[in-house]
């Protein structure tokens, strides 16, 4: 009725309301898990958009431990934050963070950075530039070899 360009009679509308075809006739299921399904969807859907709005891998969580990571930078706290972060979200994948996790120091937390690295560059996703290409250039010549040869394949 209400194709043929005229506006549509209260009496219509109620009509239209009633047999569920109105405007007003939520699309949403009605069944307990029809509910539940569309519901796990809603959140991943914002958990998705929620990463396209952050620069850090991980979403808000990992914008929050990048920032520690930041500020930890230069003190003694560093290992424990570029761990935390390794546990929650993983290897970074920015060359500013790879750079802080390297000056680490530590092997546990440089190895699977460099994995990471060694990944992107694979993937033809890394161009190694700055300190960061230093700071790989002097693992290169580390004495640990599990380090050292990741650097040169990173530097190859």
């Amino acid at each position: 009725m209400a194709d043929d360009g005229r506006k549509l009679s209260y009496s219509e509308r109620d009509r239209m309301r009633r047999e569920g075809k109105g405007a007003g006739r939520s699309e949403r299921p009605q069944s307990g898990h029809d509910r539940a399904l569309e519901e796990k969807r809603s959140r991943l859907a914002l958990a998705a958009a929620e990463e396209l709005f952050t620069d850090e891998k991980g979403g808000q969580l990992g914008k929050a431990l990048a920032n520690a990571v930041r500020e930890a930078h230069g003190t003694r706290g560093l290992a424990a934050a570029c761990q935390a972060y390794l546990e929650k979200v993983g290897p970074p994948t920015t060359g500013e963070l790879a750079s802080i996790f390297l000056d680490a120091g530590e092997k546990s937390i440089s190895v699977p950075v460099l994995d990471a690295l060694l990944q992107q560059k694979g993937q033809g996703k890394l161009e190694l530039e700055g300190g960061l290409k230093r700071q790989i250039r002097l693992l290169s010549e580390d004495f640990d070899d599990e380090l050292a040869s990741r650097a040169e394949d990173l530097l190859a």
